[in-house]
């Protein structure tokens, strides 16, 4: 695959982690104008339950055609239905409307993942996974600076962002392979079943990918309505705010596999959970100013770390013949932690969750050196 092909799965990456997030600094507004309240987290949660829902079928549909329809099916169905939420009537069909969106964002996902373990292997796909996660946070950056902006103009406005997705479309046609179901790559066929099972099993794996994005999901969902319900801020300020999470998320991910060759893949999502640790703890005393800003980094560092190795752990568990599958159970488990802080919000005060998460941050972060010590023995 060419630059121009790295450069288009970069664009479709950076759809993935936004497709919640474009609309949090209209949030507030969202959740009076349909008259929801705090429940209008549930707006950007709700296609993360569209890519639990349909992600695992999507996984299946690779392993036996390949990514490359799948991403062509999805990239144009993201620009559809994410520009449709402008013009919901109410709150049933926005909702609807949101969770198709989830799951084209899930065919997305799962196709972008699946095209970089068929081209590229071992320390480049590394590398490559890293890459993709500082596009989705570079994204992250670029989109939610302007989405704050047009918050302020209106609440429908954020919705036009996801007109992205028609871009990146094109670009697929233009400039990526039709691959059909992915390829065997040789080092992969002479490596024996006991040779890939070595090692954490996938649903470890899958738990941690879970809590990691439920950590972070749970500071881009309570701090637009946290920000601005209870300490004044504006949201073009949350824009902003969300924005310099997702830069020192680029610049730790670029990081990533320098800290993976020192300290491995556990030390380094030990780090991660100890920075989510910390950022939680500074929410908790967000009173003074600063610490928000320190929350900011240590936040972006904690996405950074962990997020390349979810994947790249997966198809290294994986086989050629079940790699789309294993794929679309990471989504899946992503994702899941995307939904569910929502539900976190709805039922625990902004305060407590911050307390109770820092304490969670700092048990996983315990136990994530001891657990992959035990199975690297085996």
């Amino acid at each position: 695959m060419n630059k121009k092909g790295i450069g288009i799965l970069m664009l479709m990456s950076s759809l993935t982690v936004m497709v919640g997030t474009a609309i949090t600094p209209a949030a507030a507004e969202l959740g009076r104008v349909y008259n929801l309240g705090n429940y209008a987290s549930w707006l950007i949660t709700t296609p993360a339950l569209g890519v639990v829902v349909s992600t695992v079928l999507f996984g299946r549909l690779i392993d036996k055609k390949g990514p490359y329809w799948l991403a062509f099916a999805g990239l144009f169905c993201y620009g559809l239905f994410g520009i449709a939420g402008a013009f919901m009537p109410n709150v049933v069909t926005l909702l609807a409307d949101r969770f198709l969106l989830g799951a084209a964002t899930a065919a997305i996902m799962n196709a972008s993942v699946s095209f970089i373990s068929t081209y590229f292997h071992g320390e480049r796909q590394l590398k490559i996974l890293a890459m993709q996660s500082m596009a989705m946070e570079l994204g992250g950056v670029v989109y939610l600076s302007v989405s704050g902006m047009l918050a302020d103009m209106s609440w429908r406005s954020p919705f036009f962002i996801y007109g992205l997705g028609f871009l990146a479309f094109l670009g697929l046609v233009f400039f990526i392979p039709r691959t059909q179901a992915a390829p065997v790559h040789t080092d992969r066929e002479q490596e024996s079943p006991s040779e890939i099972q070595k090692g954490v099993p996938i649903p470890f794996v899958l738990l941690i990918a879970f809590l990691g994005m439920l950590m972070f999901f749970t500071v881009m969902v309570v701090l637009p309505l946290y920000l601005q319900n209870q300490l004044g801020y504006s949201p073009a300020f949350t824009g902003y705010y969300l924005a310099s999470i997702d830069v020192v998320s680029v610049i730790a991910a670029g990081f990533s596999p320098q800290i993976v060759k020192y300290a491995k893949e556990k030390g380094c999502l030990a780090i991660a959970f100890c920075a989510y640790g910390l950022a939680f703890l500074q929410y908790f005393f967000s009173g003074k100013s600063f610490l928000l800003w320190t929350a900011a980094v240590f936040t972006g560092i904690g996405f950074g770390f962990s997020t390349p190795l979810y994947n790249n752990l997966i198809v290294n568990k994986s086989t050629p013949s079940n790699r789309g599958l294993n794929i679309s159970f990471c989504t899946m488990a992503m994702f899941a932690g995307q939904f569910f802080s929502a539900l976190l919000i709805s039922v625990i005060s902004a305060e407590r969750l911050f307390l109770t998460a820092s304490l969670t941050g700092f048990v996983i972060m315990a136990c994530i050196l001891p657990v992959a010590g035990m199975y690297g023995r085996k």
